[in-house]
């Protein structure tokens, strides 16, 4: 992962260092950093480019901007998790960029960028053709912010997280003002036609389900969307290419035949039978659903398998104090390793020029958002099933403090029973029993249940310093309200509670932090889905769901990406991995949802089943619940507000 900074323009002077939002951008990448600066791209303009590279696949850290023989330059964020091979110990950004190098066309490179699996965002500069080329994956699952150019001595900027004005003043005087660049496809600038200004080419995603499909040029923002721009100085003119191929299938759109319709009154007639604390769901569902379950659970499991394996061997303490020369990769297939290196300083040895550590890190490397909720809980079932015995896991459970009466007040001792109670909020309460059905289903791993616990105080002290910036450009109070929680909880700093003793402090150096963002969306997980199927039958959720994958990219997973790589830490959706996505989307919605039966059951009805499959009874039942309700973060400083509102905190 890392983080990455463009500028194009006239006369370009830039001192680096002066950047106001660099610090930002060394957080997400702290493990190297470099620029290239007075890239010609035409005669008029030149470019600078910088990257802060967060080193997690491959033996070898690749430096950035990877600048090669030819002259071309990339900016590389994201990971290959299929589509074009990655060998065991390579670095994904190595093989980018000799696939890059082979391009001699647009023709070819958009072949080449089509193929990627999983979440990117980059910026090429293609020298021979004199074209810079950038963009977002079609989730829009990495950060990619802009500025377009307003006037004659302005520039463009592209950008993996940025600065908010801190003030109203501020503001006025900014120059400067981001937005989020629309994952719609690949952006292309050509700087081929002398004494013009650079054409912009979009070759948007071309199926009919995903964000730009319907994306014509007035869609755009509109500082980019002006064709007939004759503005002095940088005007940025559009037209529309060829459309890029997704390779993700459409939602199926088919509604229950007669057939389909008994199906369905079967499966609603048995599951009604159950009793709250029934433990067996598939003792009163079909072996067609038991079976899709079962599917489920194995693309889910190979999503989770990639995610988590060909990983640099070490947790965040030790990369930090560790040569990078002197580190090695952990593979998820490898013989378990018996030794521990606990706070040890690590002792190495050379074997054929690879250095080895004698002593491995003992501590986690994965992470998982953890509220204890259906999704984050089949993640970690799932982690659980790739990862050797001995392989710790760091399950990450937020709440904010609920001060009810002036006796009920926060002590400074954090490990009181006075502020367990505080803080029992019910992603609390649900997290302390799924973490209990996991160590039953195995009892061998070491399950580190970190109680992350964050008063009002705290809250508002690093909002104000530091999430408000990496929210920018969001302002939503529902953004503040995720974002906050998602900060805290990312943050990995809390409390492992005993029940033999008093909660010993603990912080999670795991860089690889797991999220269960996007099952709600393909399984009709939200409210506003059953409110669809009631007023408007399957035509309306069939509808609802499809809107919902479209506008995923538009929604949250940019502010995600910069909200949770600020602890130089990736955030990995295996939900939205495209494997689990072409599963789910060739379902009809009737083997996915039964928005009849109560909530608790119907909603992720699939999803559900994959659990207790899986050994989680008890979690498999427990009603969809969003971050900003079962942390209690929602309403803490103000109780009147709606969550479209602007935050007037941010």
């Amino acid at each position: 992962m890392c983080g990455i900074f463009t500028i194009v323009g006239q006369h370009l002077q830039v001192d680096i260092e002066q950047v106001k939002y660099l610090h930002r951008l060394l957080r997400r990448g702290p493990d190297y950093t470099s620029y290239l600066s007075d890239v010609q791209l035409c005669q008029e303009l030149k470019g600078l480019f910088w990257a802060g590279v967060l080193h997690l696949r491959g033996e070898e850290l690749v430096e950035q901007p990877v600048l090669d023989d030819a002259g071309n330059v990339l900016l590389w964020n994201g990971e290959i998790f299929g589509g074009i091979a990655v060998p065991d110990g390579m670095n994904d950004t190595q093989v980018l960029m000799a696939q890059l190098l082979e391009c001699g066309n647009e023709s070819d490179l958009l072949s080449v960028m089509s193929l990627i699996r999983g979440p990117w965002a980059f910026v090429y500069w293609q020298k021979s053709t004199r074209k810079l080329w950038f963009g977002r994956d079609v989730f829009g699952r990495r950060s990619l912010l802009v500025h377009f150019p307003k006037h004659e001595n302005d520039v463009l900027i592209l950008t993996s997280v940025a600065h908010k004005p801190d003030s109203a003043s501020e503001l006025q005087d900014c120059n400067v003002v981001y937005e989020e660049l629309p994952a719609d496809g690949l952006y292309c600038m050509d700087f081929n036609k002398r004494n013009s200004y650079p054409m912009v080419t979009l070759f948007a995603w071309e199926n009919s389900h995903l964000p730009s499909a319907d994306t014509t040029c007035s869609d755009l923002p509109q500082e980019f969307s002006d064709t007939n721009n004759t503005t002095n100085g940088f005007p940025m003119r559009i037209q529309c290419g060829a459309k890029l191929t997704s390779n993700i299938p459409p939602v199926n759109t088919s509604l229950p035949n007669p057939e389909d319709t008994d199906w369905i009154m079967r499966m609603e007639t048995n599951l009604q039978q159950l009793s709250a604390d029934s433990a067996n769901m598939c003792d009163y569902v079909d072996s067609s659903l038991s079976s899709a379950a079962e599917e489920l659970v194995q693309v889910l499991s190979d999503s989770v398998k990639i995610r988590i394996g060909n990983q640099v061997q070490y947790c965040q303490q030790c990369i930090t104090n560790t040569p990078r020369q002197q580190q090695t990769l952990i593979r998820i297939d490898e013989e378990p390793r018996r030794d521990c290196c606990k706070d040890e300083k690590l002792s190495v040895c050379l074997e054929h020029a690879t250095v080895k550590c004698e002593i491995p890190c003992r501590r986690a490397k994965v992470a998982i958002l953890f509220s204890g909720g259906l999704d984050s809980a089949v993640i970690a079932a799932l982690v659980d099933r790739c990862l050797p015995a001995e392989e710790p896991i760091d399950l990450l459970n937020v709440a904010f403090e609920q001060r009810q009466s002036s006796q009920q007040q926060r002590k400074p001792a954090a490990c009181s029973n006075t502020l367990n109670t505080t803080y029992d909020v019910p992603d609390r309460l649900t997290g302390r029993i799924a973490v209990q059905e996991l160590r039953s289903i195995n009892p061998g791993r070491t399950w580190n249940f970190v109680e992350i616990n964050v008063t009002k105080e705290e809250l508002q002290k690093e909002r104000a310093t530091r999430i408000s910036h990496l929210l920018y450009p969001l302002q939503t109070v529902l953004d503040d309200s995720i974002g906050c929680a998602t900060w805290f909880a990312a943050r990995g700093v809390g409390y492992l509670v005993n029940t033999d003793g008093p909660p010993k402090p603990y912080t999670s150096h795991a860089r690889v932090v797991l999220v269960g963002m996007g099952a709600d969306e393909q399984l009709a997980g939200y409210a506003r889905h059953r409110i669809k199927f009631r007023d408007l039958g399957w035509p309306g959720l069939v509808q609802e769901v499809q809107l919902e994958i479209a506008r995923i990219s538009h929604r949250n997973l940019g502010r995600d990406d910069r909200i949770i790589c600020d602890h130089a830490k990736e955030a990995r959706f295996p939900f939205l991995d495209e494997a689990v996505i072409s599963f789910l989307s060739l379902l009809p919605m009737w083997k996915k949802a039964l928005l009849s039966l109560p909530r608790g059951l119907g909603e992720k009805l699939l999803l559900r089943i994959a659990a207790e499959q899986l050994g989680l009874c008890k979690t498999s039942r427990f009603p969809k619940r969003a971050i900003q309700f079962g942390s209690r973060i929602a309403k803490l400083e103000k109780s009147n507000e709606k969550a479209s509102d602007i935050c007037e905190r941010l």
